[in-house]
């Protein structure tokens, strides 16, 4: 059975979303949002645990996709796909954390819905 779950923040006037399909084997994450919603990383972890993680040149959404990656197969010790896209022009280092902070807290609500 699939099920889908959705999560919705909003910061610096844009939403991320996070589209989060649990499979009957895996769960697949689409977490996009900011000015310019794209794909700019893509982390992958199988049964043994070992991930792997492509991300565009010029690109940083492997933190966060990582992060997820990590977090879920530890939780589920399943199959998991995150891509990841969070856009916004010229963020400051303390806006990147903000960035981060609520894709966290997005990973965490879905993590106590399990």
């Amino acid at each position: 059975m699939i099920k889908q779950t959705l999560l919705k923040t909003e910061l610096f006037g844009y939403e991320i979303c996070a589209h989060v399909t649990h499979l009957d084997e895996g769960i697949q994450v689409l977490i996009a949002g900011g000015s310019r919603t794209h794909i700019g990383a893509v982390s992958f972890m199988g049964y043994n645990g070992n991930i792997q993680t492509l991300q565009f040149p010029g690109h940083k959404d492997g933190y966060v996709s990582t992060r997820w990656a990590n977090a879920l197969w530890e939780n589920l010790h399943e199959p998991v796909c995150i891509q990841c896209g969070i856009h916004y022009d010229r963020l400051e280092n303390n806006q990147i954390k903000e960035v981060l902070n609520v894709c966290d807290e997005m990973l965490n609500t879905f993590l106590i819905s399990l």
